[in-house]
């Protein structure tokens, strides 16, 4: 399991990104995670641990996560990024959502190709 903290540019909120291969590698460090949830389960997923925000996705095979799987779970991250300021999203004016989005697809992206 190789991990990663990052924090946006402008809202400050922080955040960390985890890519495993072995499912009970993240559910053995985050043992006390209040959900009946298992990381197997999921090719990815948002969520908040003692008050810090993850994302994380499962790299079973060459190719994984997608692009589509990263965007996806980016989405949720930005949303969460955005409930925790208190943002409301404005669907005339989502610049500040889409150059969030932007932001942390292609982090994420350049975390995951480093470490291929």
């Amino acid at each position: 399991m190789i991990k990663k903290k990052f924090k946006t540019p402008l809202y400050g909120t922080k955040f960390t990104c985890i890519i495993y291969e072995d499912a009970n590698e993240p559910q053995s460090y985050f043992k006390d995670l209040d959900t009946n949830t298992r990381f197997a389960d999921f090719d990815g997923c948002v969520f908040w641990h003692k008050d810090h925000l993850y994302v994380a996705f499962q790299r079973l095979k060459k190719g994984y996560p997608t692009p589509g799987i990263i965007a996806h779970e980016a989405k949720h991250l930005v949303n969460n990024i955005f409930i925790n300021i208190g943002h409301e999203p404005d669907k005339w004016h989502d610049e500040p959502e889409c150059y969030l989005l932007m932001w942390i697809v292609n982090r994420i992206h350049e975390f995951i190709n480093k470490h291929e």
